[in-house]
């Protein structure tokens, strides 16, 4: 048997006319309030801003969905505490004694570093000149936590074999800095009140509704 993960396209019809709809879901800002500021959109339906690309996207990952729902809660309980939603894209998966985290965004030039016949190894994607986004299979939960914190630092890169010499070292080495210091770092060498809760649940619910929704008009 043959398990292929292809994604998933959010049903916005409830909303078409009623919201903004954006990159196949519903378009917030970063406390998850739609264009009708009562009602908030959170997971896989939600289309919010990333600081760090500086675009709105929408994310398919149980931690984005967590997170998300974290975050407009908090933005309705406490709305004068709580800031605009910066996420770090996170993807992860384990497959029996494999593990494997992405942070980032896959768009760029890719650098392949480590041993793909041990068991850690890995990717960096660079775009425009910047770390983008960063992939390692079989790392401890200090090298996940650097590659993590230098993909939201987005170094300049200017040798893209001298970073695949340094491999899982460079970003071991640049999360070394604080985040507050996120100027870019040159390689050495030649290169996001009730009615609102209410609006939450809605729109969370509406996969589910629209399963429903199919499945009565096919027995019809």
């Amino acid at each position: 048997m043959v398990v292929v993960g292809i994604g998933i396209r959010p049903n916005t019809s409830l909303f078409e006319g009623q919201l903004t709809l954006e990159k196949g879901g519903i378009k917030v800002n970063g406390r998850f309030q739609s264009s009708n500021n009562s009602v908030y959109a959170v997971g896989d339906v939600a289309a919010f801003p990333i600081k760090l690309f500086g675009e709105t996207r929408r994310l398919e990952h149980v931690d984005s969905a967590r997170e998300s729902a974290r975050h407009a809660v908090a933005a309705i309980m406490e709305p004068e505490k709580t800031r605009e939603f910066d996420y770090l894209p996170f993807f992860y998966s384990r497959v029996f004694e494999l593990s494997w985290q992405f942070y980032g965004d896959n768009a760029g030039e890719v650098v392949n570093f480590g041993d793909y016949s041990g068991h850690t190894f890995g990717a960096y994607w660079i775009n425009k000149g910047h770390l983008a986004g960063c992939f390692l299979e079989g790392g401890s939960k200090e090298e996940y936590e650097a590659v993590a914190k230098a993909t939201r630092l987005k170094p300049a890169i200017e040798d893209l074999a001298e970073l695949e010499e340094q491999g899982l070292s460079f970003a071991l080495k640049v999360s070394q800095k604080p985040l507050q210091e996120a100027p870019p770092i040159a390689l050495e060498g030649p290169l996001c009140a009730w009615h609102a809760i209410a609006g939450v649940i809605l729109a969370a619910s509406v996969a589910a509704f629209g399963f429903w929704h199919g499945q009565r008009h096919k027995r019809r």
